[in-house]
């Protein structure tokens, strides 16, 4: 089977030249990659040059969903691979998302989980808070085949039978930033009767550690579960809903506190739900989900 790797980017030269070197160092034959620049105004165009093989589509700026759609339009492969500008897969990615296609034929999708480079989560309990995360959501050394549930689906790290995405019709472009989009696609494929395949490779997430990073991070995540709920609830979180949702999570540290081995990290928790809300807030407060700028 051939498979098309999209890459979106935007204004991230350097992390996605390391991309593009562990894409090429795939140790799968049959691969195209094509990166979808979502507008960038500084040198990705110039970097991307040294690398003739890729194919570099220029849009313009309209978020992650609508660049990826893009590239799926331009793909020839019979499955859609997705990773991120700031990620960098393993060698064998392909030859193992590949080998779940084979060994399971009724799966409409197969897809990993993203970790922070094992020397950064020694040392950052950001990324250690990230990989408790992950945990949360299921991520582990079996497989699993299933529906919504499933581990897989951030797409950092997962791909598609291109047909899946065509019956879908894509990704939901009034998702613009990167944040909820993934969540969606997953959701309408789902709900149409189709299974996903989670694998457990991992791929390095090179974003930044820090607290700005989180923070934004975090808040754009409410602002893509705002969107989220308004498109399958019918409505966007308002105020009230909002401030239970913060309450229940400032009443969860204790338990937190006492479940966590490392305490800090139920601060950090309490820190994220609290943030997600704030985007949730924001989303209603100022009617809008955020621009399409990269975390």
């Amino acid at each position: 089977m051939r498979f098309s790797v999209i890459v979106p980017t935007y204004n991230r030269p350097e992390s996605l030249r390391q991309t593009v070197e562990a894409l090429l160092a795939q140790s799968y034959a049959d691969y195209e990659i094509i990166v979808a620049d979502d507008g960038s105004s500084d040198g990705t165009a110039a970097m991307l040059a040294g690398f003739p093989t890729v194919r570099h589509l220029r849009l313009g700026h309209a978020g992650p969903a609508a660049a990826r759609n893009a590239g799926m339009r331009a793909a020839g492969g019979e499955i859609i691979a997705f990773t991120d500008d700031d990620c960098r897969p393993p060698a064998d990615w392909l030859a193992r998302l590949a080998d779940g296609y084979a060994r399971y034929a009724q799966a409409a999708g197969v897809g990993g989980f993203l970790r922070a480079p094992a020397a950064v989560e020694r040392h950052s309990l950001l990324a250690r808070y990230d990989w408790l995360q992950n945990q949360q959501y299921g991520v582990g050394e079996d497989e699993a085949l299933a529906g919504f549930e499933c581990p897989a689906g951030g797409t950092g790290n997962m791909s598609y039978r291109r047909a899946v995405l065509e019956e879908a019709g894509g990704f939901d472009a009034s998702f613009p930033i990167a944040a909820g989009e993934d969540a969606d696609l997953k959701q309408r494929i789902c709900q149409a009767g189709h299974r996903l395949l989670y694998i457990p490779v991992g791929t390095d997430h090179l974003r930044a550690y820090t607290w700005r990073s989180f923070i934004r991070q975090w808040v754009q995540r409410g602002r893509g579960a705002a969107r989220f709920e308004e498109k399958y609830a019918g409505r966007r979180p308002g105020p009230g809903r909002i401030l239970l949702r913060a309450v229940k999570r400032g009443l969860a540290l204790a338990p937190h506190l006492w479940r966590y081995r490392e305490k800090k990290l139920a601060l950090v928790e309490l820190l994220a739900g609290w943030l997600d809300c704030w985007g949730q807030w924001l989303a209603w407060r100022q009617g809008t989900y955020g621009s399409s700028r990269p975390t």
